[in-house]
């Protein structure tokens, strides 16, 4: 059995509808990466998405699929917002990849109209990249965000061929105007953060939830290890119905979740009091309650909650956040929470 496949708006690109995100990739070895992305291939997955920002995600990607190029489409983005140094960037994804194009070039994250104005005014990215399509190194234009609002106006300027945005099963937003509005200009739509940045009590669930909705052409779920290739790829290769079951789970997620959850995106980071964001507002609901207590979880949690205290509110995170989450409230709620936790671990040893 093969992949259900969905054609990528008006791009006419025919993609899997499972793809393969490449941020993981990042935190394995170079040879475990390889193998992963590889894997991927095998099982008939031809939609890999990276960026610049990735780190080494390119390369690796690149390396593992030089020898199948033309059986594989490439998407990558650059965060830059003018001409010349998006154009940097681009050959410098090109080189990464060992290719001559890239089938859909994204501008990533361009959550505010101030970055919008940027890209599309004189000398802004937006005219290299139609230079670079018009040489033939560029397919299709693309672009990335948070803020499904602001996608949707730009959307409306009839542009952009591709979208990407972050949808699941407690973000919804996309849902009421921006996917809609993409499926009826036929823009293409990739959806990024299908398990909620591993908040969810069930990745199966999450995929099958995405993967069931008819406005979504390509979900790209992050994987770096050949059991989570294989598992996301058999989701995807059975029925998407959801059970009695799945939405009574979801439901329950919902209550105990809310829409103020960490998705661990990082964008927070670099705190200036060096502050590990992600890991306070996440170790409790997340970490200790898969994982339990194991050997250094108490040393790395007592050493979180010392940075903690020494949060000076600057907003700097908060601004930052995608999801606009009121960190400097939740931060010291969660550190609270996590310091009687630890004080009871200790005190029961």
């Amino acid at each position: 059995m093969e992949l259900r496949e969905r054609t990528l708006g008006r791009t006419g690109l025919k993609v899997k509808v499972l793809g393969f995100g490449g941020i993981p990739i990042q935190r394995i070895s170079e040879g475990e990466a390889v193998k992963v992305v590889r894997r991927c291939h095998e099982l008939g997955i031809n939609y890999y998405d990276t960026a610049r920002a990735y780190t080494s995600s390119e390369e690796r990607i690149g390396k593992a699929l030089e020898d199948v190029r033309d059986e594989v489409l490439l998407a990558t983005k650059s965060g830059r917002r003018g001409a010349d140094e998006v154009l940097e960037e681009l050959e410098v994804s090109l080189w990464n990849l060992r290719t001559d194009w890239i089938d859909v070039y994204q501008l990533h994250n361009v959550s505010s109209y101030e970055a919008w104005d940027q890209i599309k005014g004189p000398g802004g990215a937006l005219e290299a990249l139609y230079e670079a399509r018009d040489e033939g190194k560029i397919g299709h234009l693309g672009i990335t965000s948070h803020d499904p609002a602001v996608l949707a106006d730009i959307v409306r300027e009839d542009i952009f061929e591709t979208v990407m945005i972050p949808y699941n099963y407690l973000t919804l937003k996309p849902e009421e105007e921006l996917l809609p509005l993409c499926m009826e200009g036929n823009v293409g739509t990739v959806i990024m953060k299908p398990f909620g940045g591993g908040a969810f009590s069930n990745a199966n669930t999450a995929l099958r939830f995405v993967l069931s909705r008819d406005f979504v052409d390509v979900t790209i779920p992050g994987m770096m290890t050949t059991a989570e290739v294989e598992e996301n790829f058999n989701v995807a290769l059975a029925s998407h119905r959801l059970s009695r079951e799945e939405l009574e789970l979801i439901e329950r997620d919902r209550a105990e979740l809310g829409d103020q959850f960490c998705r661990a995106c990082n964008y927070c980071q670099p705190c200036p009091q060096e502050i590990p964001i992600t890991f306070v507002l996440r170790a409790e609901s997340q970490f200790l309650k898969r994982m339990g207590w194991r050997p250094g979880t108490e040393e790395r949690i007592s050493e979180a909650l010392e940075k903690a205290d020494t949060c000076i509110e600057c907003g700097e995170c908060e601004a930052r956040c995608p999801y606009h989450l009121p960190i400097r409230q939740l931060l010291p709620e969660r550190a609270a929470s996590l310091a009687d936790l630890l004080e009871a671990r200790l005190s029961n040893q």
